[in-house]
């Protein structure tokens, strides 16, 4: 009991001796007694903060010591990579592309007055031309003019000017300086150009009359002016009727004819000479039987009224979906199919009236009408199946006509009674014997970024079961940057790899980021179920390396658009083509094939190929069908146009 009050004694006289404030109110009674034990955790309380501190101060250090090692590594990385060299990229064969047309250079046309020497030494020595100094009215003229300022393309000024300087005489002009008779037959039939394709713009000549007050060296100029003017005028009509007006081998790498440019001369000769100058002029037009089709097709299409459908041109429909443009394409079949089409479907049209559902039925007509314009008989709706059905304006057509008979002009006017034409936009190939078309079959084509090229040749062989020697532009551009992450990829597929010399390599041994553009070896697949040539191969050889061949990639021949090669022609009946050009059956074509080894055939007889790019070609009964321009060569050949009549229409006196 003593015990109690003493402690209660000591516990009232601590409260009196620390009064209660804000902090003490904080405290528990335990830290108001033991006052000793209390400073002792708050001296440990802050002896922890201050590690604490230290600890963090510590990390701070760290952190600046890595950020600045990061900032001193990556100034030194930037430092190296200053002085380095880039990282070498692999060589790429870049294809061929398209141009930017130059028109031919305009050169003065130069004549030089048959002895004028001497004509004006005697002149100036006598009162009058002697007798013995016989100069023609254009001599005369010349001399009288002085200078003359006519210019012409190089190719049309050489051939003029040789012509007049060695036959100096007028053709078309009266003395008076008015066109004679001849001259204004000649002038009407360069008017009626538009009627073979051409600009009849490009041969327009002055036909003005006179100023009565010209004095006589003004008038022996304009004389002189008019003569030349008609005379280029009608060479360059009858090089453009024959030959063509545009170069072709300067529109893109793609094309590649025969110039004919120095024929001008020759060309010019036989015009001059001829007693009937409108039909030499029209004899220059090739005489074909597809010329002659376009030409009527022209004249109708050019008056035509539109027979146009609307369809939207995006339209694309598979199988089983729905388009609201159904109703309209079953409209358009019915405005554009054949008699025979129409009745064949005439149940599944009448009940398919509304529909919006691509049924099964409505597949099958539609696949029947592709195959009867021509086209692959997929059954997809695409571009060129609307095409087809909606029509195009006039004016394409007419544009896609006057395009077909200027290329026409760049071939033989005779393709020969025998021979191959490949259609590159119609996807297909014929094959032609006495005229007519004795076989036909649809091709695969390069693609937009490896176009097959547009040039014409004569066969020489076929090989069967061929190796396929590898292009260089698909060993630098596909294989190589494939090998050089796996360098046994072209082993592990049976390649076969030799240098020039012969020597067997491995792909494994080649230093496929080292190869250039020109390998120092050659890359061949062995014949084989995957050889991507297939069974056979038609050869031309030509510098494109281009040739027609069989693919085991059967599947794309069904499709509407096929640009699917590296540039050669793949053949849907590649047998029936060889047995076509060797003269032999098919089942003869198929027993040099059977024991699968690779043995060569020479073609007997001459067979030209003519590897071409129409947009608007006559089929065998001389209907004309028009096809999609799928390298966008119209559009080339279109500007070359307008960039020739923009040169043209300067005069030759300028």
């Amino acid at each position: 009991m003593k015990l109690r009050v003493a402690f209660g004694v000591l516990l009232a006289s601590t409260i009196i001796a620390n009064p209660v404030n804000a902090e003490t109110k904080r405290k528990s009674l335990l830290e108001v007694l033991f006052k000793k034990s209390t400073k002792s955790k708050e001296l440990k309380k802050t002896r922890l903060q201050r590690q604490r501190d230290q600890a963090k101060r510590k990390r701070a250090l760290r952190k600046q010591a890595i950020l600045d090692a990061r900032k001193r590594q990556n100034a030194s990385t930037k430092k190296v990579k200053l002085v380095s060299k880039p990282k070498k990229k692999l060589a790429k064969i870049e294809a061929s592309k398209n141009y930017t047309y130059r028109v031919p250079k305009r050169v003065p046309i130069l004549l030089k007055a048959k002895q004028v020497k001497f004509a004006l030494a005697e002149i100036n020595n006598a009162s009058e031309q002697p007798e013995s100094v016989k100069l023609t009215q254009l001599t005369s003229d010349v001399i009288n003019a002085g200078k003359i300022n006519m210019r012409a393309e190089q190719h049309l000024a050489k051939a003029v000017s040789e012509f007049y300087n060695a036959d100096q005489k007028y053709y078309w002009i009266e003395e008076t300086g008015a066109f004679n008779d001849r001259a204004r037959a000649v002038i009407n039939t360069l008017s009626n150009a538009y009627e073979y394709g051409l600009n009849a713009d490009d041969y327009k000549v002055d036909t003005a009359v006179f100023d009565e007050s010209l004095d006589g060296k003004s008038l022996s100029r304009e004389k002189i002016n008019r003569e030349i003017s008609l005379t280029t005028a009608i060479l360059r009509y009858a090089m453009d009727a024959k030959f063509g007006t545009i170069n072709p081998n300067l529109l893109s790498g793609y094309h590649d004819f025969p110039v004919h440019y120095a024929k001008s001369s020759d060309l010019l000769s036989e015009v001059m000479a001829s007693s009937i100058i409108l039909h030499k002029l029209q004899s220059f037009h090739p005489a074909n039987a597809k010329f002659k089709a376009l030409k009527r097709e022209l004249a109708v299409v050019q008056n035509i009224k539109e027979n146009l459908i609307e369809i939207d041109p995006k339209t694309f429909v598979r199988p089983g979906e729905s388009h609201f443009e159904i109703p309209s394409i079953v409209a358009a079949i019915q405005k554009r199919g054949s008699k025979e089409l129409l009745e064949n479907h005439e149940d599944t049209i009448s009940e398919s009236f509304g529909e919006i559902v691509y049924s099964k039925r409505l597949v099958k007509l539609v696949k029947d009408y592709q195959k009867e314009v021509g086209l692959g008989p997929d059954g997809i709706i695409g571009r060129n199946t609307i095409t087809k059905l909606a029509g195009l304006p006039s004016a394409t057509k007419v544009m896609k006509l006057k395009l077909a008979m200027e290329r026409l002009r760049w071939h033989p006017h005779q393709f020969g009674e025998r021979h191959v034409f490949i259609n590159q936009p119609e996807y297909r190939a014929r094959y032609i014997e006495n005229g007519k078309e004795s076989l036909s079959m649809r091709v695969v084509v390069g693609k937009k970024s490896n176009q097959t090229n547009f040039f014409y040749d004569e066969i020489e062989h076929v090989t069967f079961n061929p190796y396929w020697g590898v292009p260089a532009s698909i060993i630098v551009n596909e294989f190589a940057p494939k090998s050089v992450s796996n360098p046994a990829y072209l082993d592990k597929l049976g390649y076969e790899i030799k240098t020039w010399g012969g020597k067997q390599l491995k792909s494994s041994d080649i230093n496929w980021s080292e190869i250039g553009t020109k390998p120092k070896f050659s890359v061949r697949q062995k014949p084989g179920p995957a050889n991507a040539l297939g069974k056979l191969k038609i050869m031309f050889p030509n510098k494109h390396a281009i040739y027609m061949h069989d693919t085991p990639a059967r599947g794309l021949f069904n499709r509407e658009n096929r640009a699917f090669s590296h540039g050669c022609v793949r053949l849907h009946d590649p047998e029936a083509m060889a047995a076509a050009v060797m003269g032999l059956t098919k089942s003869q074509i198929n027993a040099f094939i059977k024991p699968g080894k690779n043995k060569t055939k020479k073609v007997s007889v001459r067979v030209p190929v003519y590897v071409s790019y129409f947009t608007a070609w006559p089929q065998e009964d001389g209907e004309v069908k028009y096809f999609h321009d799928m390298y966008e060569r119209d559009k080339h050949l279109i500007k070359a146009f307008k960039a020739t009549h923009k040169a043209r229409s300067i005069s030759i006196s300028s």
